[in-house]
């Protein structure tokens, strides 16, 4: 860390911080370890489906940044009806995809799973998708957290069912000093009524 960053992730004046992938030489091991992991995570054994879930960043590593966008966000979007077992596993391993993605400019990529986590009835997995929203947010531009980011919560905010504006309120708190005057007073009204 450089003067001026903290740990967020973000530095002194607001920008984020520029988040590289490791180098890693991606082995045919590797790459036969990622289509294993997926195929665990499309089986029917739940503990096999959390194992595989607390592989992702390997599946990411595997993958490859563009294919990581292409194809594996996709597919934990659509994996959002799981366990809630499976779904804490994934809500975690989001937080932690930023650099597998591209860095901050491809993080809002993120967002979609991770809203949908924070829709979910199970307080444990909207929580971790709560703490990864965050980790995801600090990465982002101003510009794009004031666009993505801020829209997800207003889109949490005015949803009907109690979960998606417990998940919204709980992510206020992180945001509100980054966003603009007009969000702030907007999210004030949302929930001062």
């Amino acid at each position: 860390m450089t003067m001026g960053d903290d740990s967020s992730g973000t530095k002194s004046d607001g920008e984020p911080m520029d988040i590289s992938a490791p180098e890693i030489t991606v082995t045919p091991e590797l790459e036969e370890e990622a289509r294993q992991t997926i195929e665990m995570l499309r089986g029917d054994d739940v503990s096999a489906r959390v194992s595989a879930a607390n592989k992702l960043e390997n599946v990411a590593t595997a993958l490859g940044v563009e294919r990581t966008r292409k194809e594996l966000l996709p597919f934990l979007t659509d994996a959002i009806d799981d366990d809630d077992e499976v779904l804490i596993v994934i809500a975690q391993a989001l937080g932690k995809l930023v650099m597998h993605v591209g860095g901050p400019t491809y993080a809002h990529l993120l967002l979609t799973p991770l809203e949908l986590l924070l829709t979910v009835e199970e307080s444990t997995v909207r929580d971790k998708a709560t703490e990864s929203a965050v980790l995801v947010g600090d990465s982002l531009s101003t510009e794009s957290f004031q666009d993505q980011y801020a829209e997800m919560i207003s889109r949490l905010a005015t949803k009907e069912w109690f979960t998606s504006r417990m998940s919204a309120a709980s992510l206020i708190a992180s945001s509100f000093s980054r966003f603009n005057e007009q969000q702030q007073e907007e999210h004030i009204q949302n929930f001062a009524a």
